[in-house]
């Protein structure tokens, strides 16, 4: 009977045990399927990262350049008129005054 007790309580420890390493096997397996997991995103971000940052500065520095160009332009057009402007403005107010003072007999009924 104690015999029996001794064995039963040896095959509870050894269930125990069995049970134990088990679980810290199933633990350590999980913690290193979490790292490896943090590892591939780690890799998969950066590739995707890089990605980004040729893409940005394929199309969006081109897009820089192209605004800086068009602003440039438009500025000087902008200072063309304004030339034209200055350098045509004495003759457009003659031809005002001679149009607002001219009387034409046509549009005159007596």
């Amino acid at each position: 009977s104690q015999d029996g007790i001794k064995k039963l309580l040896e095959a509870e420890r050894t269930a125990q045990k069995i049970v134990n390493d088990a679980r810290q096997d199933r633990v350590q397996k999980l913690k290193k399927a979490v790292e490896e997991a943090e590892k591939e995103i780690k890799e998969f971000r950066e590739k995707k990262d890089k990605e980004y940052k040729e893409y940005e500065s394929k199309y969006f520095g081109a897009s820089t350049e192209t605004a800086t160009q068009l602003l440039q332009s438009a500025n000087e057009e902008i200072e063309t008129i304004r030339t034209e402007t200055a350098a045509n403005k004495e003759k457009v107010v003659d031809l005002l005054i001679k149009y607002a003072c001219e009387v034409n007999n046509k549009n005159i009924k007596v």
